[in-house]
């Protein structure tokens, strides 16, 4: 028996080699915790620990510096690959350590290397498949382009060039624009100006769908960016109805514009929770069409109905990136804003359907699906609220220790219970139940 048949073989990648000495690591991964004054730590285990395997390894034969280049190789191809261990057999491993081959002198048929595997497992976190509001944000980006392309589509059929069809269509945004540029006069968006804002403000905290504000952040810098905000609102308005009135000829830049206001809305209201409220209204609006037998009739009842649909889309895709943005903290409120979205869009849907919009009906399923599937996820993690009674007016931050061990938790229960004062809470309130 020659010493070559002595070594065991093995693949790596699909690629052989004989193994002269092998080493197998395996145990569990600890954290030692030690504390002032005790002289005996505390060993927290942390699960198994990585298999390693390794191997002293060599290539032998006459095309040895061939299976040198496959070798090499194999090793450097990216993700985990299949080894087939001489008494394991196979395995699924990724390489840890960089291999360094070696050609000795004294022997020109053989090269030695090092080769250290780790045994892989699948990879759960971070998945982007489970990322359910980053699907949403995909959604909204295909839906605006699916927009301008059906609006295109459904007015290239119109060729009258009566000033008739600009005038409705102008009638159509400016109706739709005044509902938009009413959101900066919204009593409740004005009064979340201190939302997010560092420190207590009793009942006007709106609980967790408010964005945290900068920590340098004061009311006056806070109005002071909402006041251009409401600004760069008005001008998009104006902007859409201005190029309304060339909708039939340049309905890109329509689509444009009435997208540039949903943005324009987004940066005119701090809170995701005003932004879903307002959005929503918008999202329903119906243009009137009117029905009459005159020739351009037709032709103006299709610009009308093909510029509400628009803007009613924009409206739901807004919607959709307003309710990614928010972060519901408890059940009810999640399944709140996800029946309000689920109406608006199934009637939408519909309009879609009834016109053969199949763009527009697809769009609009997709988007359905990645809102549906977002909340349906988190809403299924969040807290309920329930209702809770006591016999006497207690401070909040009693209440917060008695009902979750947690003072923090104050500013939560007085914006809930809407207290006048945080020392004298209501006898009845509902909140959440962890």
């Amino acid at each position: 028996m020659s010493l070559i048949e002595l070594y065991i073989p093995a693949i790596w990648r699909g690629v052989p080699f004989l193994v002269r000495d092998s080493g197998l690591t395996v145990g569990r991964r600890t954290a030692v915790h030690t504390y002032p004054y005790r002289d005996d730590p505390w060993p927290e285990d942390m699960g198994r620990g990585p298999r390693v395997m390794s191997f002293s390894a060599r290539l032998v034969g006459d095309d040895v510096y061939l299976q040198r280049a496959v070798m090499a190789a194999a090793c450097e191809l990216e993700g985990p690959g299949l080894l087939v261990h001489p008494t394991l057999g196979p395995v699924r491993c990724s390489l840890v350590e960089p291999v360094t081959f070696r050609a000795r002198g004294d022997a020109q048929r053989e090269v030695q290397f090092e080769l250290v595997l780790m045994q892989a497992g699948s990879r759960v976190f971070p998945n982007l498949l489970l990322n359910t509001q980053n699907a949403i944000l995909v959604a909204a980006a295909a839906a605006v382009l699916t927009v301008a392309r059906v609006l295109v589509t459904e007015l290239s059929g119109v060729s009258s060039p009566s000033p008739v069809l600009s005038l409705g269509a102008r009638n159509v945004a400016s109706a739709w624009g005044a509902l938009a540029g009413a959101v900066s006069r919204d009593p409740g968006a004005i009064a979340s100006e201190g939302l997010g804002l560092p420190g207590q403000h009793g009942r006007y905290d709106q609980g967790m769908l408010a964005v945290s504000a900068p920590a340098s952040a004061t009311i006056s810098t806070q109005r002071a960016a909402v006041v251009a905000s409401r600004t760069e609102l008005d001008d998009a308005v104006e902007s859409l109805v201005a190029t309304s009135s060339a909708v039939v000829a340049q309905p890109e830049d329509f689509a444009t514009a009435s997208r540039s206001v949903v943005a324009a809305i987004a940066g005119a209201t701090i809170s995701p929770a005003d932004r879903i409220r307002l959005l929503s209204g918008l999202a329903a609006y119906q243009p009137y069409i009117s029905s009459t037998t005159a020739p351009i009739g037709a032709d103006l009842a299709t610009v009308r109905s093909a510029v509400g649909a628009v803007l009613r889309r924009q409206a739901l895709i807004g919607l959709a990136e307003a309710i990614e943005a928010a972060s519901p903290d408890n059940a009810q409120t999640a399944q709140q804003i996800l029946t309000t979205f689920v109406q608006l869009i199934d009637a939408e849907i519909i309009i879609a359907a009834d016109n053969a919009e199949s763009g527009a009906y697809d769009m609009l399923r997709t988007l359905r699906t990645a809102v549906v599937s977002d909340l349906s996820a988190r809403g299924a993690r969040l807290a309920s609220l329930v209702s809770y009674s006591f016999n006497v007016r207690m401070p909040a931050i009693a209440l917060a220790y008695r009902l979750y061990q947690d003072a923090s938790r104050t500013r939560d229960l007085i914006s809930r219970a809407n207290a006048a004062h945080p020392l004298f809470m209501p006898t009845q309130f509902q909140a959440l139940d962890q």
